[in-house]
C-alpha cells in the first residue's frame, strides 16, 4: 500500500440511512474515476469505527477530508488520526471552496434564486470555518445577482430560521440553499420553514470530481486526468 494507490474518504458520519447510501454512491463514483486506486470510506464522528482505526487497518494512504469548512474535524481530528499511525498518510485540503458550480446548479434546479438566498451551513465554533462559508456566500451573491446570507443549522448564529425570517419580513421570495453534502435531520427542520429549499450537494458530479482532484493534486498521480477534471 502507498499514498498513491490507496485513498480514504473521511466523512463526518451519519445516522441517516439516506445519507449513508449517498456517501456509498459518491465513493463508488470516485472509485470509477480512479481505476487501480483502492478507495475506502472512513468517519470522524458518530460511527463505531473512526478514522484512526481505519487508517491503522488500510496502511499508507491519502486522506481527503470530505468536509466543507475547516472546523475541529479538519483542523484536529483528521491530522491527529494521520499522526496516530506509523505509516505514511498524506492529508489533502478539505472540500470547502471547490463546489461553487455545484451550488449554482442546485439553485437552477430549484427554480432560481428568487429575491434572496439563505446558504444553510452546518455552523462552527471556528472563526476560520465561518469565514470560509462567508466567502462562499459572497461568491454566490456575485454570480446570482441577489443577496446571499448565511444561516447556520447548528452551533452558530444566525440560525437558518432567523435568516429566512429576516428576508421574509421584507416580502422577498427566499430560497434556502443547503451547503451540506448529505441529507439528515437538518433537512426536516428546514422543510418546515415554508420556503423553497434546494437539494443538498449530494452526488452532484462535481463532488466526486473535487475529491478526485484533491487526491491527484496531493499524489501527482496523473496530471492529464487532473486537467480533465478541472476543465
Amino acid at each position: 500500500m502507498s499514498p498513491t494507490d490507496t485513498l480514504v474518504l473521511a466523512w463526518h458520519g451519519s445516522r441517516n440511512p439516506a445519507g449513508k447510501a449517498l456517501i456509498a454512491r459518491i465513493t463508488a463514483r470516485v472509485a470509477d474515476l480512479l481505476p487501480g486506486v483502492r478507495v475506502h470510506t472512513a468517519w470522524v464522528d458518530i460511527e463505531p469505527e473512526l478514522l484512526p482505526e481505519t487508517l491503522a487497518r488500510v496502511g499508507s494512504c491519502t486522506v481527503v477530508p470530505c468536509l466543507l469548512a475547516s472546523g475541529y474535524h479538519v483542523t484536529h481530528d483528521v491530522p491527529q488520526a494521520a499522526a496516530s499511525v506509523p505509516h505514511e498518510v498524506l492529508v489533502t485540503p478539505h472540500l470547502g471552496g471547490s463546489l461553487h458550480r455545484a451550488l449554482l446548479d442546485r439553485v437552477a434546479e430549484a427554480g432560481g434564486p428568487g429575491d434572496a438566498v439563505v446558504l444553510a451551513a452546518a455552523g462552527s465554533k471556528s472563526a476560520a470555518a465561518l469565514a470560509e462559508v462567508d466567502a462562499v456566500a459572497s461568491l454566490l451573491a456575485a454570480a446570482l445577482g441577489v443577496p446571499v446570507e448565511v444561516g447556520n443549522i447548528y452551533l452558530s448564529e444566525p440560525s437558518v430560521a432567523d435568516a429566512v425570517a429576516l428576508r421574509q419580513a421584507q416580502g422577498t421570495d427566499v430560497l434556502v440553499l443547503p451547503y451540506t453534502l448529505a441529507p439528515g435531520l437538518w433537512g426536516e427542520r428546514i422543510a418546515g420553514l415554508g420556503v423553497r429549499v434546494a437539494e443538498p450537494l449530494g452526488d452532484h458530479a462535481d463532488v466526486a470530481a473535487s475529491i478526485t482532484g484533491r487526491f491527484l493534486s496531493a499524489t501527482r498521480f496523473d496530471q492529464r486526468l487532473l486537467l480533465t477534471l478541472e476543465s
